[in-house]
This record gives structure tokens, sequence and C-alpha cells, in this order.
């Protein structure tokens, strides 16, 4: 029995408007709902969309291209316009589709995802959604605050839009589209004046295309605002924790410690923990000339101790009858040549901050029991004294020394040695933080530039002849030859003087053969190379590129030695 109705009778009964387009965008089909929404000419069987509605057109023909279902929202007559756009498919192919249209942007059940745009517009961020076509499908409630727009101006349009509008100076979604690859990028917005941090990524279609684009923006202010609220919490709650930013501050402002390697670096944080931390015995162990001293000092510095004294003891340098009297102290009469009124030790000058141990291998063993007795029970006895008085301070040791060398030996207590080594800290020597030695010549060097008031350099020539140079001495022999160059040169450039310097500070060749350059022999050696030279080559030129140094060198020491091709 045949229907009482027809197709079309079907369409005139939906109240949402419907219309049927080709893959062409011509109009096959629309319901008097649709024909009253878009008007008599327009959904017409066979008007063209792309002429009567560019903007309908092209987010229809952007779904069309992915040949699955989707949402467009943009702006008719002034109102808003939503439509759930279905492709038609025969045989494998899109042949057009149909778009089944709510004012308002909602209704019709999920005709433009009611849920979708509930989510997307409590969303604090600002979302895009654009097609892999560039055309913007939606635009949430937060960025229409950021950017101060009206998403139904600018939905359904490609997006390109906003950079020719002026909206923007740079578009995320067409870089996307460009690389294929996700894109961030800091955009003004002109309307508002606010700076947003964009990114856009990209979501792939099953053909290896791009299906989507989906646009983040966020408020840089308010992050930032976030971001200072919290680093203040950490440096109120976590001192210790302190990052490498806030060291580099530190050192900035202090003007005394070079960390320019990774290694020195390492070092500094790890101080800086256990400063921090109020760690009250540090063993320090390095070469001489790596700086102990200066470190021990950083260590009380950046501590909460700070305020209280920092006392160091040179040990080697203390007799060794007089040492435990210096570091305990005395009472009247304690021995003979005692001050009537006795005498405070060292311990109890530092109390509350901080004693440094410096060379603390060369405590005479006599005094070694007596230390170890305070650092377990921070009680001291004053020689002479009948009473112990307590005293606490921070023990920092510091030692070139092999000090399990000086326990196998019994040199030094192994109780003792262990007390000291509850937290130990290797600084590494000059030549294995080769990072550092340009930073540490330039530090020195402006010291005696603003100590003299002159303006000397060193140049790039000169750089490479520090870095070569293995430093034995570490950074004190950099110091010196630093000093010794600044005073022996002639001129600005002490190029010329650190080459005499180094000269003078190798006293020999490099065991294992010839030195690597002029700079590295003594004056019997110069003497030797420069014949060397002469022999191989024909010009002084020819003599400063075998050497490694300049000609003006060359010149300058076939001169001071008297030596001729004759």
């Amino acid at each position: 029995m045949p229907a009482p109705f027809s197709d079309a009778d079907i369409l005139r009964a939906l109240p949402a408007p419907i219309l049927a387009v080709d893959a062409d965008g011509r109009v096959v089909a629309a319901n008097e709902a649709a024909v009253a929404l878009f008007g008599e000419q327009a959904a017409a069987p066979g008007a063209a969309l792309p002429l009567a509605r560019p903007a309908l057109w092209q987010a229809v023909s952007a779904i069309l291209a992915t040949g699955r279902p989707g949402n467009i929202r943009l702006s008719e007559g002034g109102r808003a316009l939503g439509a759930r756009v279905t492709p038609i498919v025969r045989e494998g192919r899109t042949v057009g589709a149909t778009l089944l249209c709510a004012q308002g942007g909602e209704g019709c059940g999920e005709l433009v995802g009611a849920r979708l745009r509930t989510i997307l517009d409590s969303v604090s961020d600002g979302i895009w959604i654009c097609s892999g076509e560039g055309v913007i499908l939606e635009i949430n409630a937060a960025s229409e605050r950021l950017n101060s727009i009206e998403a139904a101006d600018y939905v359904g349009k490609d997006v390109a839009c906003i950079v020719a509008d002026g909206m923007v100076d740079r578009s995320a979604t067409l870089e996307v589209l460009a690389t294929k690859k996700q894109a961030s990028m800091i955009q003004h917005i002109t309307r508002t004046g606010k700076q947003l941090l964009v990114t856009a990524s990209p979501v792939p279609d099953p053909g290896g295309g791009i299906a989507m684009v989906v646009v983040n923006e966020r408020d840089v202010t308010e992050l930032n605002n976030l971001r200072e609220g919290l680093q203040h919490a950490r440096k109120v709650e976590e001192r210790y924790r302190s990052e490498l930013a806030e060291l580099s501050l530190f050192e900035l402002s202090q003007k005394d410690i070079v960390a320019q390697s990774p290694q020195m670096q390492r070092t500094l944080r790890t101080l800086l923990k256990l400063a921090q931390m109020d760690v009250s015995r540090i063993l320090l162990l390095g070469e001489s000339g790596t700086g102990k001293g200066l470190l021990a000092k950083f260590l009380h510095q950046v501590s909460p101790r700070v305020e209280k004294p920092f006392i160091q003891i040179n040990c080697p340098a203390v007799p060794e009858n007089l040492f435990e009297a210096e570091l305990f102290g005395y009472e009247k009469g304690a021995f003979t040549g005692a001050r009537e009124s006795g005498k405070a030790g060292l311990i109890e000058l530092a109390m509350g901050g901080t004693l440094f141990l410096d060379e603390v291998g060369d405590i005479p063993l006599a005094a070694q029991a007596k230390l170890l007795k305070y650092l377990d029970d921070h009680e001291l006895r004053r020689l002479g004294a009948s009473m112990s008085r307590q005293v606490e301070c921070r023990v920092v040791a510091a030692t070139n020394c092999d000090m399990e060398d000086l326990v196998e030996r019994r040199l030094f207590r192994k109780d003792l040695y262990y007390r000291l080594n509850t937290f130990l800290v290797r600084i590494l020597p000059l030549r294995e933080r080769r990072d550092d030695i340009f930073g540490l010549a330039e530090f020195y060097l402006a010291q005696q530039n603003a100590r003299h008031g002159k303006a000397k350099r060193l140049s790039p020539r000169a750089m490479r002849l520090l870095e070569a140079h293995d430093f034995p001495g570490n950074v004190r022999e950099l110091v010196s030859l630093i000093q010794k160059a600044f005073v022996m040169s002639e001129d600005d450039d002490l190029t010329d003087a650190l080459e005499e310097a180094l000269a003078g500070d190798t006293g020999g060749e490099a065991s294992g053969g010839a030195p690597r350059t002029l700079a590295e022999s003594t004056d019997q050696a110069n003497q030797r190379r420069l014949r060397e030279a002469m022999a191989a080559c024909r010009t002084t030129r020819e003599m400063a590129a075998y050497l490694g140094v300049s000609q003006a060198t060359v010149v300058r020491k076939l001169k001071r030695y008297a030596l001729t091709r004759d």
C-alpha cells in the first residue's frame, strides 16, 4: 500500500530548517522553515549556495572535505545560526550534504553539540576550533572576552581574516596548517592590549592530513601573577631549595665567586643546600689553590649563621705546643706566659657561627682527641679550667691531603676523620673545569684595572694560552699569572707579557716530549726551539706559525737571545 504522504510532506512537517545541497553547493531541496530562514531566492532548488551564502558554503565545504558529519556556527541576518552538516555518500563518493539548522546556535537535540558548547564556555582559557582548511568552526565565550569579539562575526570565515583585520599579528592556526606541527607564540591583542600565550595543536585525520586545529589561549598576565605567588611561597617556606638562578644573583652581588663550569655550579648548589640545611660538619677536599677558603666563606654567607662570626685557623701555621691553647683557650696562670685575664679560644669566638679549620690534616695528634670530644658533645674546657662550657658552632674543615692515607699511617685519628667527614664536598682542580678559566681571568683582570685605573685586556690568543695551560697551582696560579702580566705589560694588550709569565712559570719542558708552544718553555728551551724554527722556516712569520706565537714575539725573542741566521 503506497504511503499517504511524500518525502516533501515529511520535509514540510519538520519545524527545523533543513537544506540539502549537492557537491557543488547547489540547493537540491529545502523545507519551508529553511526558505523562511534563508529566503526564497537562496533556498530555491538550483540556487548556488557559494553565491547566495559564501560564508555558509565555506563552512559546509570544509566538512564535506573531511567526509564526516560536523557542526558549524555562523551569523545569518544578524542572528547566530547553528547547523549539523551530514555528508551524503554514494558508492564511496561524497555527492552532497544535508544541513539541519537552528537559530541561536542551539536546539534540535545535539545539533551544535549543546554539551560541547557548555563545556567550551565553562573553560577559563580561550578556545578556537578550525577545520583542516582553516575555516573557523567554534569560538568559546572565554575567547570572546579575551579578544573582545563576537563569535558570530568570525565563525564560518577563513582564519586568515584575523590577521587581515589587524586583530593579531600572527596566526598560530596558519602555522600549524603550514608545518603540520604544534605551534606556540605570544600574541598581542590590539583590541584589549592583552598578551596571550597561544598554542595551536593539529588533530590528524585517518588519511594523515589535518582534520581540525584546536587553539588554546591563556592570559599571560594572570599566569605571571600565579607564578610570582608560587615563587614567593617557596622562598618563604623552603629557602634551602633555592634554584640556580637565585645562586647566580648571589654570585653577582658578592663579586667573589666565578662558576661558569657545570662542575663548579653543581658544587655551589651542594654547598648552598648544606648551608640552608644548617649542616654542622663539612669537609672540603681539593688541591692547594682551588679556593677552599673562599668556598668556606661562601658557605657561611648563605647560611642562617651569616650574622654570627666566621673564624678561620690555618692549622700548620700554629706551633704545635700552642695549638690547643689557640683552639680551646686558657685560664689565668694556665702556663708560663699566659695572659693575666686568660683568653677565649677560637671555638668560643666562633660561637653560633662558623669555625674554618684550614689544612685540618696538620692538627697535632695531642689536640685531635680534645677536638673529637668537642664535636661529640659541643662542650670544651679551657686549659687550666675546672669547668666545661657549652659552645655550639659549625665546623668546616678543608685539606689538600689524602686523609685516608694519613689515617692509615696513624697521623690522623680515624674517629675524628669520620666526625669531620659527615658531608664531604670535593673541589675539582682548575684543569678539570676549564670553562671557569675565562671567567676567572676576566674577573681578576677587572680587579687589577679597577685598582690601578687601567683598561688592560686579554686577547683571544691570550685566552687560548691560558686554556692550554694545566695550572698545577690552580686558581692561585691563575691570579699570579694575571698580576705578573698586568705589571709587566707595556701596553693594554697582555698577550706578550702573559707569554713571558707562562714561560717563567713552567720551570721546564713537559715530561714526555717537547712543549706545545713557545710560551711553555724555559729560556734555555726557548733558544733551542727558536734555533729549531730558524732551521725549518724561511721567515719570522713562518717561525711564528711554527712556534704558535705572534711574529712580534719571535722578533723580540730573537733580539733578546741575540740569535741571527748567521
